[in-house]
């Protein structure tokens, strides 16, 4: 007979919770116990019993009888109905048979009668009370305040019947809900039922993921004495004590297993033991490190456990081979074992170590480097030991592509239902809502993962199981194929931009082209529910599904989810998308074939790349499902206007806190330049900083401001190509020749790897008294949510006004809020693109003071920040010291309301 599980919630009403230890196992969830709360208890309990001869007998009397002396009453007043493939566990509580009258101090089980022969056990075996009578009805309902012993529903028994029940049960060969625990607190995680276990082997071969449900966590005020235990590894159950009692004593034609099918429990008001999940995000691992060390200074890095979750190319210490597998993901899969294999050793044997690397051999507060750096000396797999203690933590830290992105979230087993989100750096919100929920699938792709099905429906014998959903993927396969082949003359007739050329649909025209090839939206029922069905067997194990990659995997599922967004509540919110068709064509030089009749500067044409990006225009298609968490925190100090957050995201934020700058303003510089050496004005457009005498003056501009400012220089411009187009001019004219010679010049990359090198050497840099320059983009890593406090950045230039690139995506997202401007109550195209344009700027410019202590300067390089139109989006605390400090290049360096003047008196100050 199976263990029984819990109902979804379980209503008490406590009059005294100091001795309620209640444990409410919500789906397949793991009961945590807390030796020295234990302990604690037993040393109260030994205190206030001379009886007992140790602490030890102490600990044997609660787990034996789950019973204090000052055991509180608890009374259940109204009946619900609990099915038995649920359970409830309820831990020296009072009996709710009797509400404490038997003063056994057993969970004492309420049975609903199911016939004239049900009767319910006696509090006393000489006790001749009446059968229990039915559950009320409607028409007459259990009194709600009715006094607990002398409810019509319930019977007196003693601890002996109380005791006896549950012997019986275990006698039958089932675990009782009083074993004791036969692991340690560090160990929680194989405390877990049987589904438990399988969901997180289910997700075990998934990309990126780990299997984490909501789960029970107590308060260790409240942690239980005894939990229901059953071994990951080993179907076990252990017994606290033998109770040696009589049967008879419990009613004639009354069976074990009758009582149970037949619990009934009467609640009042709901009580959820469990403690939510904090799910806490950022964009990226740096930001992780920074809120982990903050995280360590605080007092509840001693007690609250946490996990750091990253994909394996951040966290798999294996030596990859490239010739050999197309990504770490291929080689994890292929190496570690599968799930359903009883072998107990994999090809990996740090996958084999991964359980070593647990909460008890890493700090209490950890960052991704720390636990790499420990899995390396351990040879334990940081990868599985992250998503293994993510299974207990109570806080998880991550990108938060995780917490958005629902097909990470799906494979992770991530439920964010009564959970708690934080999301940090939150003013990207939007923008990466847009872009998860916006989906680009190539031509070549489609034909990739065409082969592969057809090459899977080839071992008929290996496959058998899949063979159905298969060969219905590989027909839909086919005809988006045949789609491609046959929207191609679309873009014959449309001009060509760099080799690059569009095509806009209207969606409505788009749906029909897809329901004319059986792939519309008649059809997606169907498609999703095959999809489903396969890409479930994938993340299972990759190897029964012979013939397929993760890349076919990534395009059935990714096409999968679109095509769910798109036709949602029966298509009509299709607008939410905008189907844009893109043709390349790319060459590259043709010196591999230096032949002589061949020109050296000739050029080999590549096949032509085509392209289907369905563009999501509306981010709250994707955060509407972050809503179902206990609650969202979005954290940033760029978030302003709230009215356009709220209007983006479909709903509205009842708190917000918007405090003032921590920083004195007399320890903060902002200014703006509107002309340059040249006496020219500066006007950051892209059309003037093509301009030879513009580039000029913002390199003369850059150099005086190196010459004035100590330490670390920040320079923030508006793109890579403004960026090139500056250092191929200073390099012509010498000017950056002259700033070498004045500071360590650094030029932020856009490749990771080199982008880390660049960093270590520039804080190498920066402390000395030559100092470091640091030319990077908007929106770049550096500018958003690097920390560059004290002598790092003494003083940011921010050039120009960051406006986004107008590519189709950002023309049809303007289009789409002018449309729905007024009904939606969204900003109208212009402004939207201001705000975002704003908000990157905010960002750059809060890398110069990161705390009370520090100060800076900040320079605005663009004559339109002297127009109030250009000053009223910035952040509020540049805006207020900005004021009217507006400057041509003579006073920024001569007046005493100049840079020069302020970066005297703070270096003045710092002696």
């Amino acid at each position: 007979m199976p263990l029984l599980r819990a109902s979804d919630h379980m209503c008490i009403e406590m009059k005294d919770d100091r001795f309620l230890d209640t444990a409410i196992i919500k789906g397949n969830a793991v009961v945590e116990t807390h030796k020295r709360i234990r302990k604690e208890r037993a040393k109260d309990l030994y205190s206030r019993n001379p009886q007992l001869k140790d602490i030890q007998g102490a600990e044997d009397f609660i787990a034996t009888t789950r019973k204090d002396e000052n055991t509180s009453e608890i009374t259940f007043v109204r009946p619900i109905h609990v099915p038995l493939h649920r359970a409830v566990v309820l831990f020296r509580s009072a009996c709710h048979l009797c509400g404490g009258g038997g003063g056994c101090g057993r969970l004492g089980p309420t049975l609903r009668a199911s016939g004239s022969g049900v009767r319910a056990p006696r509090c006393h075996d000489n006790d001749t009370s009446p059968p229990l009578a039915p559950p009320p009805t409607a028409t007459d309902p259990s009194p709600p305040n009715t006094p607990t012993r002398n409810h019509p529903y319930k019977q007196r028994h003693t601890a002996h019947d109380c005791s006896l029940i549950y012997q019986r049960y275990i006698r039958h060969g089932q675990k009782s809900i009083y074993d004791t625990p036969t692991v340690d607190v560090e160990d929680c995680y194989v405390t877990l039922s049987k589904k438990r276990k399988e969901i997180l082997d289910d997700s075990k071969e998934s990309d990126r993921i780990v299997g984490n449900e909501k789960k029970l966590k107590l308060d260790v005020s409240e942690a239980v004495v005894g939990v229901v235990t059953e071994s990951h590894c080993e179907n076990q159950m252990t017994v606290t004590k033998d109770v040696q009692c009589n049967s008879s004593s419990l009613g004639d034609g009354f069976s074990d297993k009758e009582m149970l099918e037949n619990l009934q429990v009467q609640v009042s008001m709901m009580v959820d033991c469990s403690l939510p999940i904090i799910y806490y995000g950022a964009r990226t691992h740096k930001q992780l490190e920074q809120v982990v060390q903050e995280f360590s200074k605080t007092v509840y890095a001693e007690n609250a456990l946490m996990t750091i979750l990253s994909s394996r190319e951040h966290s798999c210490i294996k030596d990859f081979d490239s010739s050999r597998w197309p990504s770490k993901n291929d080689m994890c899969r292929g190496c570690t074992k599968n799930q359903n294999s009883s072998d107990s050793e994999t090809s990996c044997v740090y996958y084999d170590n991964h359980k070593i690397l647990k909460h008890s051999t890493l700090p209490k507060a950890f960052s991704l480097d720390t636990l790499v750096s420990v899995g390396r000396k351990k040879k334990a797999c940081p990868y599985y030991a992250a998503r293994k203690m993510a299974s207990v933590a109570h806080i998880v830290f991550c990108p938060y592509s995780y917490l958005i992105e629902p097909a990470i979230r799906k494979s992770m087993q991530i439920n964010l239902e009564n959970n708690v989100v934080i999301i940090d750096e939150g003013h990207n919100i939007e923008d990466m809502c847009r872009e998860a929920a916006s989906f680009t699938f190539t031509k070549l792709q489609m034909e990739n993962a065409l082969k592969e099905m057809k090459a899977a429906s080839s071992f008929r014998f290996a496959n058998n199981d899949a063979i159905d959903y298969i060969t219905y993927l590989q027909t839909s396969l086919e005809e988006w194929c045949l789609w491609f082949a046959n929207q191609k003359p679309l873009l014959d007739n449309q001009p060509r931009n760099e080799a690059v050329s569009e095509y806009a649909w209207d969606v409505d025209r788009f749906v029909e082209t897809l329901n004319n090839h059986n792939i519309g939206q008649t059809q997606y029922p169907e498609f999703n529910k095959h999809a489903g069905i396969f890409c479930k067997k994938f993340r299972d194990d990759p190897r029964l599904l012979v013939g397929i990659t993760q890349s076919t995997n990534t395009v059935i599922e990714n096409l999968d989810t679109v095509l769910g967004y798109l036709f949602r509540n029966s298509g009509t919110c299709m607008d939410d998308y905008k189907p844009i068709l893109v043709r390349k064509i790319e060459t590259y030089d043709a010196n591999y074939n230096q032949n002589w009749r061949k020109s050296n500067f000739e050029q080999k044409v590549l096949p032509e790349s085509i392209s289907l990006t369905l563009c999501c225009l509306n981010p709250a298609v994707l955060f509407s499902s972050v809503l179902s968490s206990r609650c969202v925190v979005l954290a940033s100090g760029t978030l302003t206007p709230m009215t356009s957050l709220h209007s983006e995201l479909g709903t509205r934020f009842t708190h917000t806190v918007s405090p003032p700058h921590v920083i004195p303003r007399d320890r903060v510089w902002v200014g703006s330049l509107k002309s340059g050496k040249s006496g020219e004005q500066i006007c950051c457009t892209s059309k003037y900083t093509s301009i030879s005498n513009v580039q000029d003056d913002l390199g003369e501009a850059v150099y005086d401001v190196c010459d004035v400012t100590p330490h670390g220089v920040l320079c923030f411009l508006p793109s890579y190509r403004v960026m090139n187009l500056l250092l191929k001019r200073w390099r012509s004219s010498r000017l950056l020749e002259r700033l070498k010679a004045k500071k360590h010049v650094f030029i932020e990359s856009n490749n990771m790897k080199t982008h880390m090198q660049i960093m270590k050497e520039f804080d190498n840099c920066v402390g000395t008294d030559r100092g470091a320059l640091l030319l990077a983009v908007y929106r770049g890593k550096v500018a958003e949510g690097m920390d560059f406090k004290d002598h790092q950045a003494r003083a940011v230039i921010a050039v120009g006004v960051p406006y986004p690139n107008k590519d189709t995506a950002v023309d049809e997202k303007m289009k789409y809020n002018d449309k729905y401007s007024k009904k939606r109550n969204l900003l109208n195209g212009r402004e939207w693109l201001k705000i975002q344009a704003y908000r990157a700027l905010n960002q750059a410019v809060g890398r110069v003071v990161r705390h009370i202590g520090d100060w800076g300067g900040v320079l605005l390089v663009d004559s339109r920040y002297q127009e109030p139109e250009y000053s009223e989006h910035l952040a509020k605390w540049v805006k207020e010291i900005l004021g009217e400090n507006h400057h041509d290049f003579n006073s920024l360096f001569t007046s005493d309301a100049g840079l020069r003047a302020f970066m005297e008196r703070m270096k003045n100050e710092d002696i």
